[in-house]
């Protein structure tokens, strides 16, 4: 399998890391004549497809589809040469794929060999389950289960510590649980590692080889201090440390 697992958040990039995203994007699906993209993450979903293809798709020579298009989606996925997975709400995302059926046949051309990409959302569901995302449950998927292409959970837009926001001119502290609050209670009833994607930061994971592109990223365990990695780190070496 070849991966490419971002969480989102660009517009926080250097001109160098975007330059970097690109490079691999294009290593990713060299030789690829087409991407299908599964924009069932946001509601309007052939507004999100123009979006991302005027916006911000970088590879000129490669078209990219939208899911909407198909009549048989399912279809659209077996006969895929390369997969990009936008981002969005989790929650919803997972319910279509489930009510199209999609799940078992999306793994399946990954595992198989089709390059998948994956943002924030669309990284979540890389992941066993989809629990360690942060979005509004506005919509209820039949499980919480998702492709299981990687063995970890990603928390995408991770930050470590509290929200301060402006009220009444002076700085405040939310009191909200933070995310690593809310990691830790993952952890409370799960053992599975959690990697707190921050702004920005991109993961490629090949053949069970994983590396922090750009960007920051802090690992979790059950009981144990989180491993902060950084741009370069191989982040397979630590997850087998930890474990």
């Amino acid at each position: 399998m070849d991966l490419l697992l971002s969480s989102g958040g660009n517009s926080c990039l250097k001109e160098e890391q975007i330059k970097i995203l690109h490079q691999h994007m294009k290593e990713l699906f060299n030789g690829v004549g087409k991407v299908l993209f599964i924009s069932y993450a946001q509601k309007d979903q052939r507004d999100y497809t123009r979006k991302v293809r005027e916006k911000w798709w970088p590879l000129n020579e490669t078209e990219l589809i939208g899911i909407e298009e198909f009549e048989r989606p399912m279809e659209a996925i077996m006969n895929s040469e390369g997969i990009y997975v936008g981002g969005g709400n989790t929650f919803l995302l997972t319910k279509k794929l489930q009510e199209n059926d999609l799940i078992s046949s999306l793994r399946n051309v990954v595992k198989n060999g089709v390059p998948f990409m994956g943002v924030s959302a669309g990284s979540n569901i890389a992941c066993p389950t989809m629990m360690t995302t942060n979005d509004m449950p506005v919509v209820m998927p039949k499980t919480f289960e998702t492709l299981g292409l990687v063995e970890f959970q990603i928390n995408a837009h991770y930050h470590k510590g509290n929200i301060w926001y402006m009220d009444d001119e002076k700085f405040k502290m939310h009191r909200g649980e933070t995310r690593e609050r809310r990691i830790s209670e993952f952890h409370q009833f799960n053992e599975t590692p959690v990697i707190g994607l921050c702004e920005g930061t991109a993961i490629r994971w090949k053949d069970g080889l994983g590396r922090i592109l750009i960007g920051d990223a802090s690992i979790f365990m059950p009981d144990k201090k989180p491993e902060k990695v950084k741009a370069g780190d191989n982040i397979d070496e630590y997850l087998n440390i930890l474990l």
